[in-house]
């Protein structure tokens, strides 16, 4: 008698107790905040008193950039069991943003390709491929036809993921040397891979079959030293990173030389490492240097209109940038590689 008299005792002790835990866990929960909450005191390039063209937004470095909310459940688990990992950048290098508001970073120390959802405020990241294999150096990615292709340096190839980061198909191993940039024209069903090994840029169409090859090593106009990162604008026109001639190359969608501008020297306007490269909705040309640790924004023309940052690593300082992005709504993204994060800036200005 007295023995159940205790277990009955233990057992209404421990539903109270478990009772507690429950209300406490039910303030465990972080209400979803803004993931880029509005600064009191904007940051802007140039600065004040002149007109700012460009604005700080703000910082993706980990899963809890996304400041989603945490449920009572999930808070128990973490009180029960701990807190998980959290994924985090280690080298991020490029960076693009789907129409569904995912936004795909290609982390080549990591070895692994990080998927933010900056809409379900979601977070995963992926690297299986065929069997055992795994991504080991993806540097490069874009979108095309609602999948994800990956370039991997070191594996040499370029990778296909479905929307939810299931491995599909590969291509290119017979051909590139060492990839390093991506860029897709859909309008003409045209995959820009750029082999800075080879020092071409080799054209396939999205399902991965070879079309033609652009240009071969020089110094001279439709020729390259090391190319790196590619961008396609919407008319079509090919955009190079000819990073060792220390110059910006661009093409049309038929791969014939129209224009190059910039040149080695210490000055805006001049390259010292260009590397990332990307348009706005104007037609302005952003290029990320990793020597000089700025962004620099040209005109269509190849003139310097504006240089954003130098090395460190407050908000707009950058260490070793690597790849840009620019959305349609002209938010900027960019992967500021050794400071592990994605910085993300937007246009102030319209057409004048």
């Amino acid at each position: 008698m007295k023995n159940g008299y205790y277990r009955r005792c233990c057992g209404f002790a421990g539903l109270r107790v478990f009772g507690l835990v429950l209300l406490c866990c039910a303030g465990c929960g972080r209400p979803t905040g803004e993931i880029f909450p509005a600064l009191a005191k904007p940051i802007v390039w140039p600065e004040p008193p002149e007109q700012g063209r460009v604005r700080f937004v703000g910082i993706i470095s980990t899963e809890e950039s996304l400041q989603r909310g945490v449920s009572w459940t999930h808070g128990l688990g973490e009180l029960i069991f701990g807190k998980k990992k959290i994924g985090a950048l280690k080298t991020p290098s490029a960076v693009t943003i789907g129409a569904d508001g995912r936004l795909y970073v290609a982390d080549g120390a990591g070895g692994v390709i990080h998927m933010f959802d900056l809409s379900k405020r979601r977070y995963e990241q992926f690297a299986q491929l065929a069997g055992d294999q795994t991504l080991m150096m993806p540097v490069a990615l874009t979108i095309a036809g609602g999948r994800l292709y990956v370039v991997d340096s070191v594996l040499h190839q370029v990778y296909i993921f479905d929307g939810k980061g299931k491995f599909q198909s590969r291509f290119g191993s017979e051909r590139l040397i060492r990839p390093s940039g991506i860029a897709y024209y859909a309008e003409r069903d045209k995959l820009y891979v750029s082999d800075t090994g080879g020092h071409v840029i080799n054209v396939f169409d999205k399902s991965g079959e070879f079309v033609e090859t652009i240009g071969s090593r020089g110094v001279g106009p439709g020729q390259f030293n090391f190319p790196t990162h590619l961008w396609v604008d919407k008319s079509g026109r090919l955009y190079v990173s000819d990073t060792l001639n220390y110059r910006v190359q661009v093409f049309s969608h038929e791969g014939k030389f129209l224009q190059m501008f910039g040149e080695q020297g210490d000055r805006p306007g001049y390259f010292a490492h260009p590397h990332g490269i990307a348009t706005d909705s104007f037609g302005r040309i952003y290029v990320t240097d990793r020597q000089y640790e700025n962004i620099q924004i040209f005109d269509a023309e190849g003139e310097i209109l504006l240089a954003i940052g130098h090395e460190g690593s407050n908000v707009g300082e950058f260490w070793l940038p690597a790849g840009v992005y620019i959305d349609d709504r002209n938010r900027i993204y960019v992967a500021d590689s050794f400071n592990k994060r994605i910085q993300v800036f937007e246009l102030l200005e319209v057409r004048e």
